[in-house]
């Protein structure tokens, strides 16, 4: 039996981006997880150093989950 269609094949998939490393493995629990400012400030840094590969940043998900419903200010959109 075949199963049905459901239609995401078609969704764009986005990307975190995990260039953090290691860093990203306790950063829940870390004191820099609720300045989002701070977050953002480090993200464009790692734009400015071509670092950022994704569509989001992981370190800002974590602090602020509805910053996933949109990619980071400044990337481009995924590709449909």
């Amino acid at each position: 039996m075949k199963a049905p269609e459901t239609g995401d094949d078609e969704a764009p998939r986005r990307v975190f981006c995990t260039e953090c490393g290691a860093t990203l493995e306790n950063f829940c629990f870390s004191a820099g997880a609720d300045d989002v400012e701070a977050i953002r400030r480090t993200l464009a840094q790692c734009r400015k150093q071509g670092r950022f590969s994704g569509d989001f940043c992981s370190k800002l998900f974590i602090a602020h989950p509805d910053a996933a419903r949109e990619p980071d200010e400044g990337s481009d959109p995924p590709a449909a």
